[in-house]
């Protein structure tokens, strides 16, 4: 089948992966001159899965897709792929009860999922850590711009090409990857996309910072330094849509790293900002599923998108091939467009 998929970034590329491995025509029409021109731009992107105390169908959907995407992120050569691990710091007493819930409810082993004190947490880090903090040991950062070019090798891509109505396009299915810009379309007046803006800060690294081992998450995060410099993030305002870089964020940036992590050496000069306006939902789950007939949707992946888009591609592919889905039937009834109706 010949599909045309609205929209370059993330969920975009990785529908046309999914669809030309599985032998579809996948088209891509993007509104910039790049792509990854929008919010999937960022040059160190981490991937975590969604954090849940229960086993419940969000959770089962976030681990499907850490598991899928470790599985396809190793198959290409240039995304930056870093699976140095990650820590997300005990700093508060939600996370604390989070964590150790997580640890009981989901069905992950020590390899994949644990709790470490403060002196182990440093020993990984390499970096002083003052609290207990869940460790991830394949957790990690991709490049995402690099990511989508991956992504739609061999693909037959329009740049420059906005599309807002699903009737310009002559295909056999159409696939809505554009955010909150799928707001104009018929099809999509009745869900409720909400446009969210966040900008990370680039720190270079000094001779400390330059010899952490992994990601660390803290309410921000801090990456591990990629060519010499960190990427610390992100602010998340839901009031803005906006790309502009303001010197306010930044300070928070900082502030939050500082605050967390106090043992972080402060002579870190910046070295630049990004900006960038998400897609979110209602309920803070992405819109998978079908729209009409032929037309669907892949979107509101929030902070999530390098995970979800992947094994969302790998749902709407199977719905339009008519095969099993590989999560369960409550996970899909979740993500369904539908469930904003009524």
């Amino acid at each position: 089948m010949k599909v045309a998929i609205i929209g370059g970034g993330l969920a975009g590329c990785a529908a046309a992966y999914t669809l030309k491995k599985n032998g579809h025509e996948p088209v891509i029409y993007d509104a910039g001159d790049s792509l990854a021109s929008g919010a999937s731009g960022n040059s160190i992107g981490l991937y975590n899965p969604r954090f849940g105390a229960e086993w419940s169908v969000q959770s089962q959907y976030y681990a499907a897709a850490f598991e899928r995407a470790l599985e396809v992120f190793p198959l290409f050569d240039d995304i930056d792929f870093n699976p140095c691990g990650a820590l997300h710091l005990m700093n508060d007493d939600k996370k604390v009860t989070r964590f150790h819930k997580m640890i009981e409810a989901w069905p992950w082993g020590q390899k994949m999922m644990r709790i470490v004190g403060a002196r182990e947490a440093s020993d990984i880090a390499g970096i002083e850590i003052e609290t207990d903090a869940l460790f991830l040991a394949r957790s990690g950062s991709v490049n995402p711009a690099k990511l989508c070019l991956a992504y739609t090798n061999g693909v037959d891509v329009h740049l420059n090409h906005p599309v807002s109505n699903s009737d310009e396009v002559h295909a056999d299915a159409i696939i809505l990857a554009i955010g909150a810009g799928a707001k104009g379309f018929d099809e999509v007046r009745d869900l409720d996309l909400r446009s969210v803006r966040g900008q990370v800060s680039l720190l270079e690294a000094n001779q400390a910072s330059a010899k952490m081992n992994c990601h660390i998450c803290y309410g921000g995060y801090v990456s591990k330094a990629v060519d010499g410099i960190h990427m610390l993030g992100a602010t998340f305002q839901r009031w803005l849509d906006h790309s502009e870089i303001t010197q306010e964020d930044d300070a928070e940036n900082l502030d939050k790293l500082y605050t967390a992590i106090p043992s972080f050496s402060r002579d870190g000069r910046l070295a630049g900002s990004w900006a960038a306006v998400r897609c979110a939902s209602r309920d803070h789950f992405p819109v998978v599923g079908r729209l009409s007939d032929r037309v669907y949707i892949s979107a509101a992946h929030g902070s999530h998108g390098i995970l979800s888009s992947l094994m969302s591609a790998e749902m709407i592919c199977n719905m339009i091939d008519n095969k099993p889905q590989p999560l369960s039937a409550d996970t899909l009834s979740a993500l369904c467009p539908s469930r904003f109706k009524g």
